[in-house]
């Protein structure tokens, strides 16, 4: 979906810090996808799942799989739960700044207009996963999953999208439909 003149309005109000390619659609990822069944060879999601409430997620995942082929590949990165619980017992991170390292929190701007859009701008986390929770759920929904590491994938051109920041404290799981 294209949304009218909204590169030009974004470059006027500063809403978003972004020079987006005319190639880029914008997609509500929680509806069905608007792709066939078994039509697709690759799905890559690096730092998107997490912004979903649980059930979207699911659905999300589960219109992945709809849409992949028979051994078809997902790819899921997002910030990894365990790691930052592990970083607070050992004292890395203090109890007060914890929740903000979630980053389930709006965050504060001085820009008033900002501010105020934040709920419409901004999207913090609503759901938290580590490695066995994420292949838990891909095995339910039909994957052979496995645990990966950053660049360590099946698909042969990985490096081609996958940034090596987004690798970093994050569970990786990727899975072949069935």
């Amino acid at each position: 979906m294209k949304i009218p003149f909204f590169q030009t309005f974004n470059k006027k109000i500063k809403l978003f810090d972004l020079d987006w390619n005319d190639k880029i659609y914008l997609y509500d990822l929680t509806k069905k996808f608007p792709w066939t069944d078994s039509s697709v060879d690759i799905v890559y999601s690096s730092h998107t799942l997490e912004h979903f409430s649980r059930d979207d997620g699911r659905r999300f995942l589960t219109e992945c799989h709809r849409v992949l082929r028979k051994n078809g590949i997902i790819r899921i990165v997002v910030p990894d739960l365990k790691h930052f619980v592990g970083e607070y017992i050992e004292g890395r991170i203090l109890a007060d700044d914890f929740v903000e390292k979630l980053d389930v929190l709006y965050r504060n701007s001085n820009n008033a207009l900002k501010s105020r859009l934040s709920p419409f701008i901004q999207f913090p986390h609503k759901c938290m996963y580590d490695n066995q929770r994420l292949l838990e759920i891909l095995t339910e929904i039909g994957f052979d999953a496995r645990i990966r590491a950053g660049f360590d994938s099946d698909i042969s051109d990985i490096r081609l999208v996958e940034l090596e920041g987004r690798t970093e404290n994050a569970a990786i799981v990727e899975g072949v439909k069935r």
